[in-house]
This record gives C-alpha cells, sequence and structure tokens, in this order.
C-alpha cells in the first residue's frame, strides 16, 4: 500500500489546477502594484509596481536557497523552524509533500513561493513614498527568513507548533495577512510619517489604477484561496465562493459606511472594503460553509473602515492601510474561522476535525486566539528590530532624504517616470543644473555638502498652468 507521499498519489487534474493556482497568485504582485500605485500621488506610482517586482525576485531566491526548507520542512522535528534539507530545492522534485499528497513537490514548493512573494510586497506598502530601494532588497530578504518562514512553519509545517496544536488558518492569515499588516505598523514607527501628514488633504491619484489592481488581486485570489483545496470534494469551490461572498459583502458595508460620510459612491471606498472581506476569509475560505461568508464581509467591513479612522485620529501614517485592512483584517479572520470553521466541511476530505464555535467545539477559539497573538507579536517585534538595525547603518539607512521625498520616488530612486507629463518635469529640472537627482537618491550628507539651491524649481513647475489639465494634479 503506498503512503500517502508516494509517488503514486499523485492526480494530474489536481496537479493542473495548482500550476494554474500558482499563476493566479502570481498575478495578485503586479495587481497588489497597481492597487498601491492608484493611492499615493503620482510621483511615487513606479516605484509601488517596480517594489512589488522587486520582492517577487528577491523571495524567488530566497525561497530557493534556504526559504522553502525554513518554511515547510517535512522532516524537520523542530517545532519553531525548519532544517535545510532542502536547501537549493535539493530533493525537491516528483515526491508529493504531506500538505498536498497529490502533486508533485516540486509544484506544491512553487505555489507555495508566490504566497511567499507576495508577502513582503504587502509589507512594503506601509512605508510608501519614503523608502529607498538598496535596504527594501536587503530588508526582504530578511524579513522573509526571520518573519514569514517561521510563522508559515508553525502554522503549516507537519512539526509546526502551532499545526500540532490544532490551529485552523487555510490560506494565509496568519503568515501572509496578520504578518504583513503589523510588519507595515513598525515600518511607521520606524519611519515615521509622510511630510506634510495631517497638514494637507491627499487623495488617491489614479482611480482606474485602484480598480485594475483590485481587479487583478480579485482574479488572483481564487487561486490564493482555492488552490490548495481538494476539487474532487467540492472545497475548492467553497473556498471559491466565500471568497467571491466576503468581498461582495464586505465592499458594500464599506460603501454604504462610505457614502454616509461623503455622500458619494466611491470606487476606491468599495475596492478597500472588498479586499478587507478576502482578507478576512483567507484562513477560513475552505474551511466554512458558503453562508458563513457573509458574516465575516460585514465584520471585516465595519471593523477594518473604523480601523482606518482610529489609525488617523491616533496620528499614525499608514497611507495604502496596509496595517488596518491587512493587519485587523487577518486578526479578525483568523478568530472568525474559530467560530465558523465546520466539521462537516472539513471532513470532507476524510480529515477529522471539531469544527468551530458552530459544532460546540470552544476550544478553537482559545487557539485560534494564542495564534493570532503570536504572530501579530513576533511579525512586529522582528520587523522593529531588524528596521531598527539596519536603520543605524547609513548604506541602509531606509529613509529617503527630505528633498527626494518631496520631489517623488520615481525620478529620485528610479531616474524614470510613470506618467509622461512627470518625465517632462523630470526633464525640466535636468536642465536646471541639478543633476545629482537623476539617478539616485538623496543621502542626508550630500544635502550638507551640495544644497541644492534650485530645488524650488520642480514644485512651481507643479503648481503651474502645465499640469492644471491633469485629472491627478490635485494629488501629484
Amino acid at each position: 500500500m503506498a503512503s500517502t507521499t508516494s509517488v503514486d498519489n499523485i492526480d494530474m487534474g489536481t496537479t493542473v489546477w495548482m500550476i494554474a493556482s500558482t499563476a493566479l497568485v502570481f498575478m495578485m504582485i503586479p495587481g497588489l502594484g497597481y492597487f498601491y500605485s492608484g493611492m499615493v500621488r503620482s510621483k511615487n506610482a513606479l516605484s509601488l509596481v517596480f517594489m512589488c517586482m522587486l520582492a517577487l525576485a528577491v523571495v524567488t531566491l530566497q525561497w530557493v536557497i534556504w526559504g522553502y526548507s525554513l518554511a515547510l520542512s517535512e522532516t524537520s522535528t523542530n517545532p519553531f523552524i525548519g532544517n535545510l534539507s532542502h536547501w537549493l530545492f535539493l530533493d525537491v522534485n516528483y515526491k508529493p509533500h504531506p500538505n498536498a499528497p497529490t502533486v508533485p513537490g516540486i509544484v506544491f514548493a512553487i505555489y507555495q513561493c508566490m504566497f511567499a512573494a507576495l508577502t513582503p510586497g504587502l509589507a512594503i506598502g506601509g512605508a510608501a513614498e519614503r523608502i529607498r530601494v538598496l535596504p527594501t532588497i536587503v530588508y526582504t530578504f530578511i524579513w522573509t527568513t526571520l518573519v514569514y518562514d517561521p510563522i508559515a512553519y508553525w502554522v503549516w509545517a507537519p512539526n509546526g507548533w502551532l499545526c500540532k496544536m490544532g490551529v485552523l488558518d487555510f490560506a494565509g492569515g496568519c503568515a501572509v495577512e496578520i504578518a504583513s499588516g503589523f510588519a507595515a505598523l513598525a515600518f511607521y514607527f520606524v519611519l515615521g510619517e509622510r511630510r506634510g501628514f495631517g497638514e494637507e488633504k491627499w487623495h488617491p491619484h489614479n482611480y482606474l489604477n485602484i480598480i485594475l489592481g483590485f481587479a487583478f488581486l480579485l482574479f488572483g485570489w481564487f487561486g490564493f484561496n482555492a488552490g490548495a483545496a481538494s476539487l474532487v470534494s467540492g472545497r475548492a469551490g467553497i473556498a471559491f465562493m466565500t471568497t467571491i461572498l466576503a468581498g461582495a459583502v464586505a465592499g458594500l458595508v464599506w460603501l454604504g459606511l462610505a457614502f454616509r460620510v461623503e455622500h458619494k459612491f466611491s470606487s476606491f471606498h468599495f475596492c478597500s472594503g472588498a479586499v478587507a472581506g478576502m482578507v478576512c476569509v483567507t484562513p477560513a475560505a475552505s474551511y466554512v460553509a458558503t453562508w458563513a461568508a457573509i458574516p465575516m464581509g460585514v465584520i471585516s467591513g465595519v471593523c477594518c473602515y473604523y480601523a482606518i479612522g482610529l489609525a488617523l485620529r491616533l496620528g499614525i501614517d499608514d497611507c495604502i492601510d496596509v496595517f488596518a485592512v491587512h493587519g485587523i483584517g487577518g486578526l479578525l479572520g483568523v478568530f472568525l474561522t474559530g467560530v465558523f470553521a465546520d466539521k462537516n466541511i472539513i471532513e470532507l476530505d476524510g480529515i477529522p476535525s471539531a469544527g468551530g464555535l458552530i459544532n460546540g467545539n470552544g476550544r478553537q477559539l482559545y487557539i485560534q486566539l494564542a495564534a493570532l497573538s503570536v504572530c501579530a507579536a513576533w511579525s512586529f517585534t522582528v520587523s522593529f528590530i531588524v528596521l531598527k538595525i539596519m536603520n543605524y547603518i547609513p548604506l541602509f539607512r531606509f529613509r529617503v532624504h527630505p528633498d527626494a521625498e518631496e520631489h517623488g520616488l520615481d525620478f529620485t530612486e528610479l531616474g524614470e517616470a510613470g506618467y509622461n507629463f512627470m518625465h517632462e518635469i523630470a526633464q525640466m529640472h535636468s536642465e536646471s543644473q541639478s543633476p545629482r537627482l537623476q539617478a539616485r537618491s538623496f543621502q542626508e550628507s550630500d544635502s550638507i555638502k551640495h544644497p541644492h539651491k534650485d530645488m524650488p524649481l520642480i514644485k512651481e513647475s507643479v503648481s503651474s498652468g502645465l499640469l492644471t489639465a491633469t485629472p491627478s494634479v490635485r494629488a501629484i
């Protein structure tokens, strides 16, 4: 009789579905970049898309070197972290992983790589409009190793301590949502707020980018939540339905709450709410009955909406709302999974389960609370320490110079522009004999040695008639 990880158990249909889901999750990465880029000012739009794609490159390398082995090693007996048995993808081949016994191990590893690559891109959003590229690259590699990999191991690896405790987290409430949300909060406490925060009201500069990014996120989320679910038992279909239903309900709830204040039906608010709903249902996607997505959508829509207002009143500059949507939404999702998890759904795959509170299993709530508390504390603490240490090293200091922040990261960090009119502004500045801004970021010592006397030129150009016909000028 074949073992549960025997190649004899591999099913081609399930394998093809996981490969397709890998591509779907990949689409979430540029989708996240576009979603973020629309929410910031136009002078920083390109940098957000680029950093999300950079995270994909950095994490893919890290995943092959040791990330997969640390996060999902099936041979490690350590309850806290995996071993290096699969470093450089050694022995990652046709033999299935215990978590996916019907697909080749290499397919499962690539699928999980997309989860790992998406997560730091979420966290980086907490430092939007004020972060340098070089330290972000280094930080992404370190953060994935010290934060994402351990949490993923605790929750998903066969010998992880939370997994053995019985935590229910189907698709990443802890390792993806909570980890990224609290890492974004750590960014705020280390970097501080953007220049001008609280003094003027900023708006998203491109609502079409927000909707486009949201569409990619929604499309990819089907693979994110349903990719590892069984096709035969129907749990993949359940994950599909709970994902779209929670997003729809939360989006409508958020839209209604915003309408009470603004008296407009905002596309931006709808997209934000829908993302919050899908975040909340992520850990529960294939554990709950379809109807449970409705209360989860309502609760996440209300709580995440007011979490943004609370953060603003506390003076927290989370310009892309990563903490409020992903951090708070992830906490709610992990907890509510303990409420709505249905043993009848889970047992469709022959997995014995006591379910959640609706099945009379109140103990599951304590397990879920322990998991969300530990994962949030670990992510925030380790992220904060790593950021602080790196910030003491001049080469890896995160925040750009105030002048670079004023003129935008697209120009000062990338030497490029996301829009033609921004390129014209950059060209005007290049001709004004200030070449140091053309290709690299400012350093604090540079401004002391070479003060920029002609910096106001760009500011004057931005406010001049050159851009008055551009819809995004109010947010530039």
